[in-house]
């Protein structure tokens, strides 16, 4: 019995994920101004369940993390976070170099809510860096803090978890995708694992266009038809004149 439990509750454990913000998948430089930029995050925690099974092989842990952001101005932009579809995280960038928005920068990012379905409130607060921002690669990296408050008295006690992070955004906002691999000190308060040293490999992936080319929603392109009037395809018949009687 206990084993036909593990088999049947260990693959909704490990597509849960963590449920908490690790993977951070944005650079220092706000969204422009009005746009709306949607991200997709898929994440691993390798061994991140080692005891789950009472044994020394273990599991990992799989998560999936679903963002939108808004620009706000030319220094800051806000986003809405669903940490592994059990929470809602609310977040604010703010850049706090005096650089141009063209250039390499440096951004302070706070976020509050409420995560592992409610049991949760949560902190985060990072300090992020990347370089001049381009349509190829954009490197960035930070550190991270993430506090785990309990909203309920049944749920567990957590402490925080503190770690540094490191990117690459390849492609834009618009369409690109951002490897990222972050290594917390975060030790587990259900006792899943041993150690208190998780590394977190993760892609992010950016825009509404990747998400319509990977979907199959994306439209091609039609080559405009010149001004002028329209010529039919065929030579208009004349009409012919009836034999003289």
């Amino acid at each position: 019995m206990p084993r036909i439990r593990t088999l049947l509750v260990a693959p909704a454990l490990l597509l849960s994920g963590a449920c908490i913000p690790y993977t951070t998948g944005t650079t220092a430089t706000p969204v422009a101004e009005g746009t709306l930029v949607p991200n997709s995050a898929i994440y691993f925690v390798p061994g991140g369940m080692e005891n789950f099974n009472g044994d020394s092989a273990g599991a990992s842990i799989i998560g999936m993390d679903v963002e939108i952001r808004y620009g706000i101005d030319a220094r800051s932009d806000i986003g809405v976070r669903f940490p592994g579809f059990s929470g809602v995280v609310l977040n604010y960038k703010r850049r706090v170099d005096g650089g141009p928005a063209e250039g390499p920068a440096v951004a302070l990012l706070l976020g509050t809510g409420v995560v592992n379905a409610g049991e949760h409130f949560e902190l985060e607060a990072s300090l992020l860096a990347s370089g001049r921002p381009n349509e190829d690669i954009t490197p960035y990296g930070g550190l991270k803090t993430i506090v785990v408050i309990p909203a309920i008295a049944e749920a567990v006690r957590d402490e925080p978890s503190v770690g540094v992070f490191a990117g690459l955004r390849l492609g834009t906002e618009r369409l690109g995708m951002s490897p990222e691999v972050a290594v917390f000190y975060d030790p587990s308060a259900l006792g899943l694992r041993d150690g208190n040293w998780i590394v977190v490999p993760s892609v992010t992936f950016h825009g509404r266009e990747l998400f319509d080319l990977l979907l199959g929603r994306g439209t091609p392109m039609r080559t405009p038809r010149p001004p002028g009037p329209r010529v039919p395809p065929y030579p208009a018949r004349q009409a012919v004149p009836p034999d003289p009687p």
